[in-house]
């Protein structure tokens, strides 16, 4: 009995650290706000689901409020808060990526008597994004190529993707994922995120032609368009592709004069891709191609290094600091990936998921993480096999705070009713432009954490997961940005 009154006396004095004031009202506004807080992630609608909490000011290193800050959960794309971390931590803001144009022959008479190589290096950002057009870096290419005096290429274009591994998936990603663009094939080439955008466009009258637009117009895949035009009604279109099939497939109907609707489809093999569309590109000017495009690996005996090729072109991609804002702010999983495949290939030699991985558990022991305190399945968080917490995420929250990096990362985070993946949320109230944070979301799966200042200027990292959920986003939202305003307006 002595003993399970000890037990008991030490259980409730740890109680309330954690949770409010149990005998009356919490006597002050920190302790108000915890009670508030807790009364939030005791929301009877969500007594199925598992939520994980925890709230900590970076000031004092004080825990303000935690709940299941040690158990496991998905984090969905939460997962990118330590890939991010980790990869400008060791890459750094300035790091840039090099694609390299060469050829193995000769030039004579604007001729070359031999093969063009692209040798990719996995930059992300051959795309509309940083380049206002997806094909623009491979008309620029041929452009420089043709006043460079080269008007034909008698061998073959190819493409060296052997700087990434071959393997195009993140372990856990489920194959029924494959076509939609967020589960994009990893490759070290990467053209419009290796997706095809489509913008379908009813006719607006009758006898007048639908149209369909992609925003990577090529001869690399096929478009079947077996949509009806139904005179009323509602809009119904699905876009398909088969697995390892460039054949696109629209079915469905659209409504006669209706709006444009848009939609998104993954292409299959990247290197191929690239390649395919850079031939067009050099066509477009004027360049003859005699030969065919090929992947490096289709090439029995292929060996060739960026070394021993005539060097025609060197591209670079915009530093670092921008691409991880991007991957940030509008949670891209195709770089994401990248950034792991790109810690390995830069530390190893070998750009492969695994050895990237290495890299990770190695920044995360340096920040005091042990490494069963998570599970690193991909870069970013579509795998179900992640695992992680709140003190882990957290933790790494807290490091970058302290890390000479600090302002880089703070500002690649979504601000709160401004942009990225937070710009229709949190767009009153203190929380506005204050928060600045990750957001995660796979089925029954929701994540919000990240950075705050409180009212009265103290800087709190938290982090908000829950697992298991049946409802909609809209309600775990409705959790997590009150709590996250409730922290906002604090004044202590």
């Amino acid at each position: 009995m002595k003993h399970l009154m000890l037990f008991f006396l030490l259980f409730m004095s740890a109680c309330t650290v954690l949770r409010p004031e149990m005998n009356g009202k919490p006597k002050t506004p920190q302790k108000r706000t915890i009670a508030s807080i807790d009364s939030l992630f005791n929301d009877p609608a969500f007594a199925h689901a598992h939520w994980g909490v925890l709230v900590k000011s970076l000031r004092t290193g004080e825990i303000w409020y935690e709940r299941n800050a040690d158990k496991m959960f998905m984090p969905a794309s939460n997962e990118k808060i330590i890939t991010g971390a980790v990869s400008l931590q060791k890459l750094g803001p300035d790091f840039q990526y090099v694609t390299t144009v060469g050829h193995r022959g000769s030039i004579t008479n604007g001729i070359l008597k031999g093969d063009l190589v692209v040798f990719g290096s996995g930059d992300p950002s051959f795309n509309f994004r940083f380049w206002g057009d997806n094909r623009a870096v491979l008309t620029k290419w041929a452009k420089e190529l043709k006043a460079k005096g080269l008007r034909e290429i008698s061998g073959d274009l190819i493409g060296d993707d052997n700087a990434f591994e071959d393997y195009p998936y993140g372990s856990g990603w489920p194959y029924d994922d494959f076509e939609y663009y967020y589960s994009a094939e990893i490759g070290a080439f990467q053209l419009n995120e290796n997706y095809i955008d489509l913008e379908i466009t009813p006719p607006r009258i009758a006898g007048e032609a639908m149209k369909v637009q992609p925003s990577t117009p090529s001869n690399y895949y096929t478009l079947e368009n077996n949509l009806k035009v139904v005179p009323n009604g509602a809009s119904t279109v699905t876009v398909s592709r088969a697995f390892g099939s460039n054949r696109i497939v629209l079915k469905g109907q659209v409504v006669l004069g209706g709006r444009t609707i848009s939609d998104a489809v993954t292409i299959t093999n990247p290197t191929l891709f690239f390649m395919t569309v850079l031939k067009e590109s050099l066509e477009a000017e004027g360049i003859k191609v005699t030969g065919t495009v090929r992947d490096c690996d289709d090439i029995s005996g292929y060996a060739l290094k960026p070394t021993e090729v005539t060097v025609l072109l060197k591209e670079q991609s915009p530093p670092f600091t921008k691409l991880l804002s991007e991957m940030m702010k509008v949670s891209q999983n195709l770089y994401a990936e990248t950034f792991t495949h790109t810690l390995g290939w830069h530390s190893t030699g070998v750009g492969s998921f695994e050895a990237g991985r290495t890299i990770v558990q190695q920044q995360l022991a340096e920040w005091g993480i042990a490494a069963n305190n998570y599970v690193y399945a991909d870069g970013s968080g579509l795998s179900r096999y992640n695992y992680t917490n709140p003190r882990t995420l957290v933790s790494i929250l807290s490091a970058m705070r302290n890390s000479p990096h600090w302002a880089v990362f703070r500002d690649s985070m979504p601000i709160a009713g401004e942009d990225g993946t937070l710009r229709n949320r949190m767009k009153t109230g203190p929380a506005f432009k204050n928060v600045r944070a990750k957001t995660g979301t796979i089925a029954n799966t929701r994540g919000l954490s990240g950075y705050l200042t409180t009212a009265d200027g103290e800087e709190l990292a938290f982090s908000f997961l829950v697992n298991g959920h049946l409802l909609s986003s809209r309600d775990t939202d409705r959790i997590t940005d009150t709590a996250a305003q409730i922290l906002a307006g604090l004044r202590r």
